[in-house]
């Protein structure tokens, strides 16, 4: 299942726990049974992974920085 794209070249799709690519490096550390994948437009290949829990709160940092920040 593929997720949005994004402009800065990523897109996301989620696969079972079994497919993660880089299981060493997975940030869940609930036993989710899905993952979130970004993949690289580039390169194709799967840049990071997250679980759905995970994902919301990073999305919840990101908006509150985005909100935060200021015209340099």
């Amino acid at each position: 299942m593929t997720g949005g794209g994004f402009q800065s070249g990523f897109h996301a799709r989620n696969v079972p726990r079994a497919q993660v690519k880089w299981e060493q490096f997975l940030i869940c550390s609930h036993g989710c049974e899905e993952v979130i994948q970004l993949i690289s437009h580039v390169s194709g290949e799967v840049e990071f992974e997250l679980c759905k829990l995970e994902a919301e709160r990073m999305g919840r940092v990101l908006l509150e920085a985005s909100a935060n920040t200021e015209s340099f």
